[in-house]
């Protein structure tokens, strides 16, 4: 599995991306976060107390408020520096793959199992189902990632 069949994933749902495409996406991007938010507890190691990063949390509110707004095209961004704004994207997806190394989970496993049931939400000839935004939907076929193998 590798970055590759990713990029052809995205390059088959959206040959020739759009601003509006880069927002969807960043808002999707950002609604990944959120899952992630979501699963953690934190605590204090010296005892006192710490807001738990809940749905009334101030960063999980800022970064849902960002994903509804970019996917629904209320909020658009532009990038000020491609090179840096690249380099994040890389860092993003290392750091991703040494987080999954450090809890003792297989994450190049789960990359493959996410993106084989990626390509399930496309229709028997390949193409995408979009929602009125332009962000990929679960198509009929959808087969969810079965990701207990991994953990």
């Amino acid at each position: 599995m590798t970055i590759e069949s990713i990029a052809l994933w995205h390059n088959r749902a959206r040959p020739a991306p759009t601003e509006k495409d880069l927002n969807v996406q960043l808002g999707c991007h950002f609604e990944e976060i959120i899952e992630m938010i979501e699963t953690l507890r934190f605590s204090h190691t010296t005892g006192n107390g710490i807001e738990m990063p809940g749905k009334n949390s101030d960063i999980y509110q800022m970064v849902q408020g960002y994903a509804d707004g970019l996917k629904s095209g209320r909020i658009v961004v532009t990038i000020a520096n491609r090179r840096d704004f690249l380099d994040s994207m890389a860092d993003q997806v290392v750091t991703a793959v040494g987080v999954g190394h450090c809890a003792d989970m297989d994450i190049s496993k789960a990359v493959e199992i996410v993106n084989t049931s990626n390509w399930s939400k496309f229709d028997r000839n390949g193409n995408p189902f979009f929602d009125q935004n332009g962000k990929v939907l679960k198509g009929p076929d959808y087969i969810p990632p079965a990701l207990d193998s991994c953990v």
